[in-house]
């Protein structure tokens, strides 16, 4: 066997199935898959086919029943249009013998794109390295506070026991149908509240002084307000004594402390 049937047999084999066999005919022939010439591609695909058998190569039944597919639609193609109305009615009137088959190749050309992009997101997962779990326990050791500091503990505490105090404090019908304010809001609302006290550059405010909606949107909304302050370094909490109130307290800038 020389080497140009040893590529044909490679080729041959390549294949998924006989809608490949199609689409690579169409290829090929450089045809609108909308508008197949049935005779060109009958032809070459039983060429194929014979190809395939005179290289002892199994010809599967799904090829042959593509083959019996093609020749009946060959054939309606070729005879007149009320020799076909007149031999049945599987096809009705106007009706394209090949739009089934044309449905089917389009499918299965979709089929072979999601394919290709799942292959290739495969491939460049394939090029990250995953690192083994490392032991960070020696990371977990607890670093002392300085003086008045706040631990973020100290904070989900003083939330939860804030909440709970005004779930208890406010009743069921004071907590329905209030207009909460978006997080910029609020901390202009914290904001404006130190400006109310400014004159006493020292003052702090109490943590639970900024909560008076026991709602769950508020109490979260009002905390990533002060969260967000204190990134930009305009606020600080402070703590007195162990497991004490938590206060909040005004960063002034020069421009403020002048005034």
């Amino acid at each position: 066997m020389n080497d140009k049937t040893n590529e044909l047999t490679i080729q041959l084999e390549s294949f998924e199935g006989p809608l490949d066999l199609l689409l690579h005919l169409i290829k090929e022939l450089k045809v609108d898959i909308f508008d197949i010439p049935m005779v060109e591609i009958t032809n070459q695909y039983f060429h194929y086919l014979q190809t395939m058998q005179e290289l002892r190569l199994d010809v599967a039944g799904d090829y042959l029943l593509m083959a019996a597919t093609l020749l009946e639609i060959k054939s309606r193609m070729l005879l007149p249009k009320k020799d076909i109305e007149i031999e049945d009615d599987f096809y009705e009137e106007g009706e394209d013998p090949r739009e089934e088959l044309i449905n089917q190749l389009l499918e299965y050309k979709r089929i072979q794109q999601a394919a290709k992009v799942l292959k290739e997101m495969e491939n460049e997962r394939g090029d990250f390295f995953t690192k083994l779990p490392a032991d960070l326990d020696s990371y977990r050791q607890s670093i002392p506070l300085s003086p008045g500091e706040v631990s973020s503990e100290d904070l989900i505490s003083a939330i939860q026991k804030m909440y709970q105090k005004l779930l208890r404090k406010k009743p069921l019908s004071a907590r329905l149908n209030q207009e909460e304010s978006s997080v910029d809001q609020t901390m202009i609302d914290i904001l404006d509240k130190f400006e109310q006290l400014k004159k006493g550059k020292d003052v702090t405010i109490p943590f639970t002084d900024f909560y008076e909606v026991a709602t769950r949107a508020h109490i979260v909304t009002t905390f990533l307000a002060m969260l967000e302050l204190v990134r930009e370094k305009k606020i600080y909490f402070i703590q007195d004594v162990t497991y004490g109130d938590i206060l909040l307290k005004r960063l002034w800038e020069e421009a403020d402390e002048d005034e």
